[in-house]
């Protein structure tokens, strides 16, 4: 199994766990107790972000897992059609076509964002914010479904 893991948002995460702390720190010297948990807060966040609930693909001989959860289903390599990168308000898109006569999973990620966008795909995931490049994603994707 190969995994791409998503990057951890420092610029995000740093002002904010900063205020936080600040905040925190602030409640600690005037006599609130519940200071502890803001000075706590940031910590927690982090290392959640960096485990459990870190978003991330799983690419088997299966298929691929676009992992947000314990609960993400398996797309089979042998239920996708075509893979393509694409540009999306700004954003770059690994979308997905589904081959004729598969039965549509409940929820395809993206999928209502790429039919807004006029774009002809059934799902995808944004991929620049991935370790891997989207070029390397997508490449990988390919080898497997050529497998």
């Amino acid at each position: 199994m190969t995994t791409v893991n998503a990057r951890f948002p420092w610029a995000l995460f740093l002002p904010l766990a900063g205020v936080t702390e600040l905040g925190g720190l602030l409640l600690l010297l005037s006599g609130r107790s519940i200071g502890w948990a803001a000075i706590a807060a940031p910590l927690v966040g982090f290392f959640a972000m960096r485990g459990p609930v870190r978003p991330r693909f799983e690419f088997t001989n299966e298929g691929v897992i676009f992992r947000r959860s314990d609960k993400s289903p398996l797309l089979p390599w042998d239920e996708i059609a075509a893979v393509s990168l694409v540009k999306a308000s700004g954003r770059t898109v690994l979308a997905y076509r589904l081959k004729p006569g598969v039965a549509v999973m409940k929820r395809h990620p993206g999928a209502g964002f790429l039919r807004a966008k006029g774009l002809d795909f059934d799902g995808g995931y944004f991929v620049d914010q991935m370790t891997a490049t989207p070029e390397e994603i997508l490449q990988q994707f390919e080898q497997h479904l050529r497998a």
